[in-house]
């Protein structure tokens, strides 16, 4: 794991030397885009072809004893389907008519990175924020973590929804359909294979098959894994090119110091959580109503000291340390580095205190819920 671990420290400083004098553009048709499209192809192709020969065992001179095989390999073909995504539970949804500042930001930040608005906008009691986009109708998908929405400076919010929205349109291969089937089938077939425990009530022949046959079933379970991890490598670099992509915009649209604020926020994610988490225990402790629930304001403040009190120079150094080949994202330490070794930039929009706290306004019923959940969870 070591030489693994060295392997993509080299390619994170690799990468990084290639960004730092010009902003990465929209990603295209990469050799590692390719590769996985061509996968993806040849794995539709089969699960098509199962399917076809399950339909016609099924049909053919039915009722027969093809009936069996068949329905098993046209369920075999449905457990492998292309999956399209999907949003997920959603703890909350905020419409424009609960939160107009709030839309009228997002319409802002759109213009800017020249994102298109997104369907649904969510909210979560998680200090996460993340963008997306799932299903049939490939419904876009903004979902804000009000404890971490809660914690950043109005700038620093701005630089946030420029990250997210960069995500509509940075072209991240993971998040195509067309290279979907390559990074998913892999572990769905590991799961289908993996040994289950024994449903044979006491058929000691049944159980004798299985013990002989679960080794057998870990070794190919596992070499699937293993092809899984390989797709996932090979998808990691250009899923980080997105990423420095998305930071682009953040800069561009909130300037250059919102969006290394941001990025140095959440390398010390760690701490800021857990003082947001005791700042909204102390307000808990008050037995205040949930009407009366002071808002972020507190867990703003919260942050700010968790902010103020780490190591910023020891926290970057430490997520480039923690990398490995796998991660989805860049070191964080090394996004905020690269923003700041490229030209300044002046926000191209600016929220106000007084716009951003009537945007906390309007939120202001699902702050108290995130806050409980929160602290709960």
């Amino acid at each position: 794991m070591s030489r693994l671990s060295a392997l993509a420290r080299r390619l994170d400083a690799r990468q990084f030397a290639a960004y730092a004098a010009v902003p990465p553009s929209r990603a295209g048709w990469t050799g590692a885009r390719v590769a996985l499209v061509a996968v993806s192809v040849a794995i539709t192709v089969v699960v098509l072809g199962l399917l076809a020969l399950g339909v016609w065992l099924v049909v053919d001179g039915f009722p027969s004893w093809r009936l069996v095989p068949g329905l098993v390999l046209i369920g075999i073909a449905w457990t492998l389907r292309p999956r399209l995504g999907s949003a997920g539970e959603r703890w909350a949804v905020v419409t424009e008519d609960d939160a107009p500042t709030l839309f009228a930001l997002l319409a802002r930040v759109a213009t800017a990175t020249g994102a298109p608005m997104p369907h649904v906008v969510a909210l979560d009691y998680r200090f996460n924020a993340s963008a997306g986009v799932h299903g049939l109708r490939r419904t876009r998908t903004l979902v804000l973590g009000l404890p971490l929405w809660g914690s950043l400076e109005p700038d620093q919010r701005v630089a946030l929804l420029g990250h997210e929205f960069g995500h509509f349109v940075n072209n991240d291969p993971t998040r195509s359909i067309l290279t979907q089937p390559a990074l998913t089938t892999p572990g769905v077939l590991a799961q289908l294979l993996w040994p289950s425990r024994s449903l044979t009530n006491g058929n000691l022949l049944i159980a004798f098959a299985e013990w002989v046959l679960a080794p057998v079933q870990r070794l190919v379970a596992r070499g699937f894994l293993l092809l899984q991890a390989g797709l996932l490598a090979v998808a990691t670099r250009d899923h980080q090119r997105a990423e420095y992509c998305a930071d682009a915009l953040s800069a561009r649209v909130a300037g250059s110091g919102a969006a290394v604020a941001l990025l140095d926020g959440i390398a010390a994610a760690s701490a800021v959580e857990t003082a947001v988490v005791s700042a909204e225990r102390k307000t808990q402790a008050t037995a205040t109503p949930r009407s009366a629930h002071p808002g972020p304001g507190p867990w703003r403040e919260a942050a700010r000291a968790a902010r103020a009190g780490v190591d910023l120079a020891a926290v970057r150094d430490q997520t480039v340390a923690e990398s490995t080949l796998w991660d989805s994202h860049p070191p964080t330490g090394l996004r905020a580095r690269l923003v700041e070794a490229w030209p300044h930039q002046d926000a191209a929009v600016v929220l106000g205190r007084d716009e951003s706290d009537r945007v906390d306004a309007e939120l202001a019923k699902w702050y108290a819920k995130a806050g409980r959940d929160l602290v709960w969870e």
